[in-house]
């Protein structure tokens, strides 16, 4: 039988045809799958950037700390405040302390004001003095005393005086602090030169303060005020200075406690409107004794106080070691 040769042709073709489909799909099929691993990367997030770090912020510059004091100037010590008051020279008039050839006498006057709690202890001994470099000798013949126990609240004013060559340049007084960890502080002598600095009076009266007549319960200890009043010397050596008097309060003691106790005139303090006085340690009769349980020491103690003053009190130091005091009042 013959076959029609169109027939076989067409036949031919459409199975051509057929083949290349197959071709295609596939080929339609694979590129589908890339598409969509295309889509699943495009899908994942970017990782975000990490913030750039913040610059550090540049230290604060430190404050300078001053080296050396001059007149004028007030610094505080823990608690303790320190005025520069003033600056000069030292006249003798006694002409058996005269300084020696070619040395004068200079003197600095600070004023101390304790705004702590606890008790602050001033000595002319913790100062030294320097003429160029030289150390210089301390002169005690001044008489407007620094030495001091300052409670809370009180103050002192006072001069320390040195011998220093007539032709120093330069002089510097070095004060070393009671408190531990203290650096020393320098104050420059500066000539005659004078701040103007006056003491603030303080006129608070103590709310406990005890009065003449009464007895008080101290560490171990009674105390009975006897009697208070102005002790006139008959020594010419011993008189107060112009615009000043002596007062004296006579105490009595009494060992309550079960070992000796010390009783002395060097545990009373006096202040007069807020500011440390002299004490006067030459009567025959001054507080001074050891005494054992259920014995008595009776004695007196004298203090230098202005003419002018309002408030006048004396303050006993009763414990030592937590600067517990009993106070007593004069006026």
């Amino acid at each position: 039988m013959k076959i029609n040769r169109q027939i076989l042709v067409a036949a031919l073709l459409t199975g051509a045809l057929a083949l290349v489909g197959c071709g295609g799909s596939s080929s339609d099929s694979g590129s589908g799958k890339l598409d969509k691993g295309n889509q699943a990367q495009e899908q994942v997030a970017a990782p975000e950037p990490e913030p750039e770090p913040e610059p550090e912020p540049e230290p604060e510059p430190e404050e300078a700390v001053q080296s050396v004091y001059r007149v004028g100037d007030t610094l505080d010590d823990g608690g303790l405040q320190i005025v520069y008051v003033a600056s000069g020279e030292h006249v003798e008039e006694n002409q058996f302390l005269q300084p020696k050839d070619g040395n004068k006498y200079i003197f600095i006057k600070l004023a101390f004001i304790n705004g702590s709690k606890a008790d602050k202890g001033i000595s002319i001994y913790n100062f030294e003095c320097y003429a160029d470099g030289y150390a210089a000798d301390a002169y005690y013949g001044g008489d407007d005393s620094l030495s001091a126990t300052l409670s809370s609240g009180r103050s002192t004013m006072g001069s320390i005086y040195f011998e220093v060559p007539a032709d120093a340049s330069e002089i510097e007084i070095e004060y070393t602090p009671t408190s531990l960890f203290s650096d020393k502080i320098t104050f420059a002598f500066e000539g005659e030169a004078d701040s103007g600095y006056v003491l603030e009076a303080n006129n608070g009266r103590a709310e406990d303060a005890v009065s003449v007549g009464e007895t008080v319960e101290g560490t171990g200890v009674a105390i009975t005020y006897l009697s208070c009043g102005t002790w006139e010397s008959d020594n010419m050596f011993a008189e107060p200075k112009d615009g000043y008097h002596f007062v004296s309060l006579e105490l009595e003691f009494e060992n309550t406690g079960s070992s000796d106790a010390i009783v002395s005139s060097f545990s009373f303090d006096c202040f007069a409107d807020g500011a440390a006085c002299d004490a006067v340690f030459y009567r025959d009769d001054d507080l001074s004794a050891t005494i054992s349980p259920g014995r008595k020491a009776k004695g007196t103690v004298t203090f230098e106080v202005p003419d002018d003053a309002e408030v006048i009190e004396v303050e006993y130091e009763d414990n030592y070691w937590t600067s517990s005091r009993i106070t007593f009042t004069v006026q």
